[in-house]
């Protein structure tokens, strides 16, 4: 009884080898697959839903508010989504004192 246990567990352990090996070759060819279809069509990571992007909220008011991308270094309180309009006073001055502007972004 115990050989046959041994037996039918080298078994299992060869299939699940087997089949690991059939998914990568395919695993394989639908990413060399998906590589060409992205260049031949120009996707981005952010068109394929793989970067977080600028997510948005809805107001009370029914605006949309985006979530701050860039903190002011000196008041955390003051922060950017860096979307349309004019760029806030407090970042014009940080730029124009030679900051950089990714040196503000926040990193999640």
């Amino acid at each position: 009884m115990t050989n046959d246990l041994n037996t039918l567990e080298t078994q299992i352990a060869e299939l699940q080898k087997k089949r690991q090996a059939i998914l990568d070759e395919q695993r394989k060819a639908k990413l060399k697959e998906v590589k060409s279809v992205t260049q031949q069509f120009g996707f981005t990571a952010a068109d394929l839903g793989l970067t977080p992007g600028v997510r948005k909220k809805t107001t009370t008011t029914g605006k949309t508010k985006l979530e701050p991308k860039y903190v002011n270094p000196q008041d955390s309180s003051k922060t950017w989504h860096g979307g349309k309009g004019p760029r806030p006073k407090w970042v014009k001055e940080f730029l124009d004192a030679g900051g950089n502007i990714e040196d503000i972004k926040i990193r999640k």
